[in-house]
């Protein structure tokens, strides 16, 4: 095992995480073994203690800081303009979710073509010291981390600055990304504009959004709402994957229009094919006993915010119908355990757990049509991830996976409308009962749309853009 920082002097029953393994992650080096506050329950109260951690961890790393300036200035007068280095940095990369599995995609890809790009974030409360993993993927030691509010399962955390300190100097950056305004987000800010460096956001979560629907105190929502305003203020300018959230950055966050800007994302699709439906993967966690013809999934994060209620409801109303139907749910996630017990003693629902490679890509291929009712996403991984693999679908008229859809031909785009969604699913039921041919044309459709967000379009697109904002930033000439 090798070493990120100093020797870690880890003891032979020291274990690297008490954590099941998350599918697809290795741990190549591990940072020394340091200090931290005990990890702590949720609470509001508790959550105002951020702030005065992250000003006191700045405060406290001021001279090393101003130090880095000086280097890193005259580091970068040493290579040309082109040479664009970027660090991406989002707080919960040691969990399993859209951010997560989409930088995981697409930062190995850019290295493996050339662009210097590099990955970091927070170890979960449940290391004893911060990793790397998969060679690339920094997860650094925490000072001080608190379940999320509403949220199980994820945390909100603040890193160890002084090892990020080490590695940008030994890792000279021009740009850092920060994917969510997260406590960890603010300090790593904080701390680049005082190094000097030029710092930008991706708009990947409606946090307001969601702390309105996981959070009872509408004082915290207020709260929220101004810290939110405050960090697009210093983090432009803002990206956004589509014209929904773009309005909701230019309305309810303040950024002006002219800091917006829309970039494309891409997913490894290559992983994804219809050539993987009907291989018996879906036969593994659906219904044993009798075959049903039509099968719907979610496949996602099992969380409230989700809009799962809606489907779970939905759902009963429409299954109670047919005895043809069924429901597959795929993935993990703290609302889980009250989904089972609704649909306890009901056959028509499956729970196939956390999944990845190709048994998650088999499961897409055989799903007949993928409902996806969420109104909080800000793209839609999982949407374009299906119709990949050939599958339909049924999404709200709300946020990112809309855009993804686009018209009937690959799907449907439906309101919150109990009435509306269950029309659709009688809709698709005859569609793929009776209406072979146009089933199976829509299938092809789903594959051709999806071949627009390929990793090798949009990382282009990306680092275009990162370019040309270096250049601004530090007025240089090409």
């Amino acid at each position: 095992m090798t070493t990120a920082s100093n020797s870690t002097k880890l003891k032979t029953s020291d274990q690297l995480d008490t954590r099941p393994g998350i599918f697809g992650r290795i741990v190549t080096s591990t940072f020394r073994k340091s200090f931290n506050i005990k990890h702590k329950p949720p609470g509001n109260v508790r959550t105002c203690w951020i702030p005065p951690v992250v000003f006191l961890s700045v405060l406290r790393n001021l001279p090393t800081l101003l130090k880095l300036r000086c280097y890193l200035k005259k580091e970068r007068k040493n290579r040309p303009a082109s040479d664009v280095r970027i660090l991406f940095y989002s707080d919960n990369l040691d969990e399993t979710n859209g951010i997560a599995n989409n930088l995981r995609n697409v930062i190995p890809y850019m290295r493996a073509h050339g662009m210097k790009a590099f990955l970091a974030g927070n170890a979960f409360n449940t290391r004893p010291c911060g990793v790397v993993e998969n060679g690339y993927c920094m997860l650094l030691p925490r000072m001080f981390s608190m379940e999320q509010l509403g949220y199980a399962n994820s945390e909100l955390a603040i890193p160890r600055i002084s090892p990020v300190l080490r590695l940008l100097k030994r890792y000279p950056v021009d740009l850092i990304e920060l994917e969510t305004p997260s406590p960890g987000a603010w300090l790593v800010c904080f701390c680049a504009k005082i190094a000097g460096i030029k710092v930008f956001s991706h708009y990947r979560t409606d946090v307001p959004t969601y702390t309105r629907t996981l959070v009872k105190a509408k004082w915290m929502h207020v709260y929220v709402l101004k810290l939110m305003q405050i960090f697009y203020w210093m983090a432009r300018p803002v990206i956004s994957p589509c014209d929904d959230y773009a309005n909701i950055l230019t309305s309810e966050l303040k950024v002006p229009a002219n800091q917006v800007q829309i970039l494309p994302r891409g997913l490894p699709l290559e992983k994804f094919s219809p050539d993987m439906r009907g291989k018996g993967t879906w036969e593994k966690y659906g219904d044993t006993r009798e075959k049903r013809p039509v099968r719907f999934a979610f496949i996602g994060r099992i969380s409230k915010e989700k809009n799962l209620e809606f489907l779970n409801n939905m759902w009963k109303k429409f299954a109670v119908k047919h005895n043809d139907v069924e429901l597959m749910y795929v993935g993990y996630g703290w609302y889980l355990e009250e989904i089972k017990k609704f649909f306890e003693g009901d056959d028509s629902v499956h729970f196939a757990g956390e999944q990845g490679g190709e048994t998650l890509a088999g499961l897409y291929a055989d799903t007949d049509f993928f409902l996806f009712p969420s109104t909080t996403d800000t793209f839609g991984n999982v949407v374009v991830e299906a119709m990949s693999t050939g599958t339909p679908a049924i999404v709200s008229n709300y946020g990112g996976p809309r855009s993804i859809v686009k018209d009937d031909k690959c799907g449907r785009i439906l309101p919150i409308d109990e009435t509306k969604w269950l029309e659709t699913l009688e809709e698709c039921r005859k569609i793929k009962l009776e209406q072979i041919e146009l089933y199976e044309q829509m299938r092809k459709n789903c594959h051709e749309k999806s071949r627009q967000y390929t990793l090798e379009s949009s990382t282009k697109t990306q680092f275009e853009y990162f370019r040309k904002l270096k250049k601004e930033y530090y007025k240089l000439a090409d």
